[in-house]
């Protein structure tokens, strides 16, 4: 039966050097496949990651399991780590009706009027169209849409680590692919 990462952190942190190596092995694929299509940039996205990996370790005392999964925990200092980086490479608005708290004026009143099936993603042949794709996305979208399908991340992780009600998770969600589906349609023929 596999350590659950709960118990591989208590053990670190009660001297077993061996399982802080193994969360990382654990978690090493996830967290990079995130960063390196969060950025569009596979070779910055080994140094982001062995960032995110050496502010968890700094910072794992200060893991509390009983507001987060680990796994979220991590992925949000990934998020946050991935993000410094494009704020000093250069400026990404996220949106221009994004407002002071977040909220998207816009998009937030947009009805969705199709069903919207999750096999949108699987229409796009290889992983390059898939993150070509994925690339022209805003940001924000782009980012709901990996951590949903590449990290298994529930609504409710995802709203937890961005600090976003489920609600507009979902949202964003549905706009995200409505927004790939608009642009696989041309493709689809």
């Amino acid at each position: 039966m596999d350590t659950s990462d709960e118990d591989l952190i208590s053990a670190y942190l009660g001297g077993d050097e061996p399982a802080f190596a193994e969360l990382t092995r654990r978690h090493l694929s996830g967290v990079y496949s995130f960063i390196a299509r969060f950025i569009g940039n596979a070779e910055e996205a080994d140094d982001i990651t062995q960032e995110t990996f050496l502010k968890a370790w700094k910072s794992l005392k200060k893991y509390d399991r009983q507001t987060s999964k680990f796994k979220t925990w991590l992925l949000r200092i990934a998020r946050n780590s991935a993000i410094d980086f494009l704020r000093k490479k250069k400026h990404v608005p996220f949106s221009q009706f994004d407002t002071e708290d977040g909220a998207n004026v816009l998009t937030e009143t947009v009805p969705d009027t199709e069903e919207l099936p999750d096999a949108l993603l699987i229409k796009l042949e290889g992983a390059k169209e898939v993150r070509k794709t994925l690339e022209q996305l805003p940001p924000k979208a782009r980012e709901v849409l990996l951590l949903y399908y590449t990290n298994d991340l529930t609504f409710e992780d995802i709203g937890e680590m961005l600090g976003e009600p489920t609600n507009t998770v979902k949202s964003r969600h549905r706009r995200a692919l409505q927004s790939l589906r608009k642009l696989v349609a041309p493709q689809s023929t």
